[in-house]
């Protein structure tokens, strides 16, 4: 047994020595700032994600499981066992494909949206043990460098979960071979396979399982279990070190969505919405709507829609999301309504758009984040033509604090008023300052 429990050690000693020293003096001001304003980002997923129908039954759930009421379940009006509360509000922040992103991981083998998993998980764990703005802060930084640091490309490694058992492992106060066996008990036990077709509700609770595995893989750990040797792909997850961990920090890294569809998307929807400006653009003035999309980034046209698609589908659609854009002037929640899907004239012009891949696009992936070209010819033969290298939301290109409010504001919608959105904004700003996280849980359950 001691034999296969050094085998076991061997990987990740440098990620679970990193986890179990990280402390939040060691974190630059930009970083403690940035731990903020994912938070932000990741409750207005959270509130748009728990209005949509199809969400509606994990509340009833989670009230016929009768489980401690630990923890609370954002704007459920209930609280309930800590990683039960991860798991509805990692669910509900998936609801919408709305979740800041990682591109270099998403292109390379690792998580592609860490703050769906990491977030639930920082406010759950840190709500249940009362711990300060500052550990959990500090366990969000660990969280997203798991998340984007354990990579594979010939198989995908489950390092949502990984994250997730990262975070509590973290703040429960776990040590460094402890540490290790959370990591690796949660890639065991990790839900294996995100669901490929989107016509189905466990898309979201999926997500919701790896916040909750995680957790419970932390807790077996505190309790004596180890793990299997965590499975790593050599090229892309050893050598943390070199690669960064501890001085470079990935939370700086990520991307957040000015709009709810697959990234993949973005470039177009940003180009559309820029040549609506600038030149008229009524559906029966186009003639035809080229857009050219990275080879691998087609899978964004490969699920046809219709007037009585799901909405994750018309999400993953991009003639839809180029159509409807073009004629409302925007992409929100409203967009992928049943009764938006249903009108006729979208798919009318989704007709007219054509989506090509091209391999020029490909030689700056990931180097630029999903550059997209759309070219729109009109009837009367005229060419326009708008080039996206770097889409909104991008860190070289990214909302600002104010911004970033507005976005989450506008996603909470109808969930908070005005003054109870601010109230949230605040607190969110001064988290390194909260000696727990009482305040900002009760502004938000």
């Amino acid at each position: 047994m001691l034999k296969e429990l050094d085998a076991s050690l061997k990987t990740g000693k440098q990620l679970a020595e990193y986890i179990h020293n990280l402390s939040f003096a060691d974190l630059p001001e930009s970083v403690v700032h940035q731990a903020k304003r994912v938070t932000l980002d990741s409750l207005g997923a959270i509130l748009m994600g728990l209005r949509k129908q199809e969400a509606q039954p994990i509340k009833s759930f989670l009230k016929g499981l009768g489980a401690n009421p630990d923890c609370s379940v954002v704007r459920a009006g209930l609280k309930t066992a800590c990683n039960w509360a991860a798991f509805a509000n990692a669910s509900y922040a998936q609801v919408y494909d709305c979740n800041d992103g990682h591109k270099d991981s998403a292109a390379l083998g690792g998580s592609a949206h860490p703050g769906r998993t990491v977030i639930p998980t920082s406010l759950a764990v840190g709500e249940k043990l009362g711990s300060s703005g500052r550990d959990v802060i500090t366990s969000m930084v660990i969280g997203y460098d798991v998340a984007t640091r354990i990579r594979g490309i010939a198989k995908r490694p489950p390092s949502a979960t990984q994250s997730s058992a990262a975070v509590a492992a973290y703040l429960i106060g776990l040590e460094q071979e402890n540490t290790q066996f959370a990591l690796s008990i949660a890639a065991f036990t990790s839900p294996k396979a995100f669901p490929e077709n989107l016509t189905y509700d466990t898309n979201f609770l999926h997500c919701g399982y790896e916040a909750k595995t995680g957790i419970e893989a932390a807790w077996l750990a505190r309790e004596g279990f180890s793990g299997p040797p965590m499975g790593d792909d050599r090229k892309l997850s050893t050598r943390f070190r070199e690669r960064g961990l501890g001085r470079e920090y990935e939370i700086m890294n990520v991307y957040f969505k000015p709009w709810p569809t697959c990234r993949m998307t973005h470039g177009a929807v940003e180009a559309v919405l820029a040549l609506r400006e600038e030149a008229e653009m009524a559906p029966e003035f186009i003639e035809e709507i080229q857009v050219h999309q990275l080879t691998h980034g087609m899978y964004i046209t490969e699920s046809p829609v219709d007037v009585d698609s799901y909405y994750k589908t018309c999400m993953f659609n991009l003639p839809y999301i180029v159509a409807v854009a073009l004629i409302d002037g925007n992409v929100t929640e409203a967009q992928f309504t049943k009764e938006r899907i249903a009108d006729k004239a979208i798919h009318e012009l989704a007709k007219k758009i054509k989506v090509k891949p091209d391999e020029d696009l490909d030689a700056v992936y990931p180097d630029q984040c999903r550059p997209t070209t759309v070219e729109i010819k009109t009837k009367k033969g005229e060419v326009i033509k708008k080039v996206v290298q770097n889409p909104y939301g991008d860190p070289r290109n990214t909302l600002d604090d104010d911004a970033l409010y507005e976005k989450f504001r506008a996603w909470a919608g109808t969930s908070l008023s005005e003054e109870q959105a601010k109230d949230i904004r605040d607190v969110v700003w001064r988290l390194d300052r909260l000696s727990s996280l009482s305040e900002l849980m009760e502004l938000i359950a």
